[in-house]
């Protein structure tokens, strides 16, 4: 016999409305949840290849900067030494002209070269999921290397290979080519500012913009945003069961 008992029916229909809200609510959550990772993997994609470039563009300026700075020292002092007549200017430009040409080979192996690798990496395509994770991948380990480069290009080792270089340019003015102690000190002064210089210029924008992902999205890559929640409730009240839906 089917039951007759009004109560019995409702609390039969609520079942049954409880069941198809909660499949709704589990599928509809499953395509938002799968919306938004799509939406964020294209966004952490979109933040590394915006900081490689913009730490590209960084290295590019610094670089050639720099290239052009010691290339043409080089080549002023080199011409001065062979134009000189007087004995101590010849001695600080050929002096001059040795240490920064020691600056442009410095920048010959320098860890900082122009690099193009971004336009390389933006050329894969974002067509499915896989793909993009790869891609996301090698961007992230671009971005630690690059600025792990960044981190020991201004170790104490930097500092104390240039300020080694500078103390011999100094001592063999001073010692080398019978000068006094002060045109020395002169020497190594001017140097140690120049490549101090080089040294605290050198582009730090991948360290700053793996803070920035980290701190965006975590270490372990999860995002900061949070999804939306979706509550289902069952609530008994003076007017009867009911259930409850809130985004």
């Amino acid at each position: 016999m089917r039951p007759n008992n009004p109560a019995m029916r409702g609390w039969q229909w609520l079942t049954c409305r409880m069941v198809i809200l909660t499949v709704l609510v589990g599928s509809f959550q499953t395509l938002n949840a799968q919306e938004l990772s799509d939406s964020i993997l294209h966004r952490r994609i979109n933040f590394l290849q915006n900081s490689l470039k913009s730490d590209q563009q960084g290295t590019n300026q610094w670089w050639y900067g720099w290239m052009a700075g010691y290339g043409g020292a080089t080549l002023a002092q080199g011409a001065i030494w062979l134009s000189s007549k007087e004995l101590s200017t010849r001695q600080d430009m050929a002096v001059g002209a040795i240490t920064t040409f020691a600056g442009t080979i410095g920048q010959l192996i320098s860890a900082f070269q122009p690099d193009y690798f971004t336009d390389k990496v933006s050329q894969f395509p974002e067509l499915t999921s896989g793909v993009s994770l790869e891609k996301l991948a090698v961007l992230e380990k671009i971005l630690k290397e690059r600025a792990l480069v960044e981190t020991e290009a201004r170790h104490w080792k930097a500092h104390l290979l240039c300020t080694g270089v500078n103390l011999a340019s100094g001592m063999v003015t001073w010692l080398g080519f019978h000068r006094t102690i002060w045109d020395g000190v002169a020497n190594f002064g001017l140097n140690c500012v120049i490549t101090e210089a080089q040294i605290w210029s050198q582009p730090i924008r991948a360290r700053r913009a793996l803070h920035r992902y980290n701190k965006i999205y975590g270490k372990d890559g999860a995002t900061a945003e949070s999804f939306p929640k979706i509550n289902l409730s069952f609530v008994v009240s003076t007017n009867g069961p009911e259930v409850r839906l809130r985004f």
